[in-house]
């Protein structure tokens, strides 16, 4: 049986918050779309989504060194991973999600991105060490997706 989280069937605010010791969780966004975009995910796979990294605090993400306007700091974006489900197939399956506008495939990480970025900014990448590159066809055919 599944305990009811308190955002959605299978998540709740632990989930998502910030895990920085500067604000140590106190504060959080969440985006819902995000979030039923991730139950989605969980419900295709009948697997728990562990949710690796969601909201960011502004802090936080200047310590990352990270763009200013992040959307983890927007409560719109979270890294994730499924036990035993390899990340081509759940990339390829958050695809065709229509909340999801990023999305981001982080092969050494394990994991990966998704984000309810505005449609006009829709963008796919993979990272590759420490950089990060869009997802053309070859890249698609490298890592499984096509």
């Amino acid at each position: 049986m599944v305990e009811m989280g308190n955002l959605s069937e299978h998540f709740n605010r632990q989930d998502f918050i910030c895990r920085c010791p500067e604000c140590k969780g106190e504060g959080y966004k969440i985006h819902l779309g995000l979030v039923g975009a991730l139950e989605m995910i969980a419900e295709h796979f009948q697997k728990p989504v562990k949710v690796l990294t969601g909201f960011w605090c502004e802090a936080y993400n200047e310590k990352l060194k990270k763009e200013r306007l992040s959307y983890h700091v927007k409560g719109k974006a979270a890294h994730f991973s499924i036990e035993g489900v390899p990340l081509a197939e759940i990339f390829k399956f958050a695809e065709t999600i229509p909340e999801l506008h990023g999305l981001g495939l982080y092969p050494q990480e394990n994991f990966i991105h998704v984000d309810t970025r505005p449609a006009e900014k829709k963008d796919a990448w993979v990272k590759e060490g420490e950089r990060y590159l869009p997802l053309t066809l070859e890249k698609r055919k490298q890592y499984g997706l096509i």
